[in-house]
């Protein structure tokens, strides 16, 4: 991708949503990226919410056409965006982070990033997705949310949305195109994923132990549960609990 346009607004109900507006009506193409100080209505996986004090933390979507991804393998896009953001998250703090399954960033033990992505299907093949981006940055307070945390909390120190923004608009550019290249584009976020060792998880309102063995380009993940063996899951039949 030779570049990424950027559109700045304010506030909007959700990054994902003004994009998928301005789609409809023919205002944007591939590759114009939608940030926002503030979002009343921002999601997360399953429709969690997402919430960020206005102007402290980085908002955004970006519309891509991705050519001919069979609709069966769409988590090459996942592996994209997930390295693309981990090594945003890692220029500026020092602080270990990790990939968690399926769309979130952790520092440590908390998380500081999630990543919502909507792929458009057409003729089973993948022809253009959204990816919507939130990284905490300056906020220190979290309210209700005693597992989320920023960069400022380990740099102590604020650091402009706008330089994250264009570290993360480069590795984007670094990282999509290798999206054909899934097999490489694995090796990497399996080198950075949470709970390839041991960790915990919440399977039919049961906690269990256990390890994940791979994440599949399906989506799945693949783990190997104590008491159950190997098995394979979505996202909406298993959490890992940090």
């Amino acid at each position: 991708m030779s570049t990424i346009k950027i559109i700045k607004v304010n506030a909007t109900r959700s990054t994902n949503d003004k994009v998928k507006m301005l789609i409809k009506s023919k205002k944007i193409n591939s590759g114009y990226l939608v940030s926002a100080k503030y979002q009343y209505g921002g999601r997360g996986q399953l429709s969690k919410r997402w919430y960020s004090s206005y102007g402290k933390n980085l908002i955004c979507s970006l519309y891509y056409n991705f050519p001919k991804i069979p609709s069966n393998s769409p988590y090459a896009i996942n592996y994209a965006v997930s390295l693309s953001v981990l090594k945003t998250i890692r220029k500026f703090t020092s602080s270990k982070l990790l990939i968690k399954w399926p769309n979130d960033i952790l520092s440590g033990d908390k998380k500081i990033s999630g990543i919502l992505i909507e792929n458009s299907i057409k003729s089973n093949k993948i022809y253009s997705t959204i990816i919507g981006t939130g990284i905490n940055i300056n906020q220190m307070i979290f309210r209700n949310l005693p597992n989320a945390t920023s960069i400022k909390h380990s740099s102590k120190k604020d650091i402009s949305v706008d330089i994250v923004l264009t570290e993360l608009v480069k590795n984007y550019k670094f990282y999509l195109p290798q999206i054909y290249n899934s097999k490489e584009l694995s090796k990497e976020y399996h080198k950075n994923l949470y709970g390839l060792e041991r960790c915990t998880f919440l399977l039919n309102g049961k906690t269990l132990r256990g390890k994940i063995i791979k994440v599949l380009e399906n989506g799945q993940i693949q783990i190997k549960i104590d008491s159950l063996g190997i098995g394979e899951y979505s996202s909406g039949e298993i959490k890992i609990i940090v």
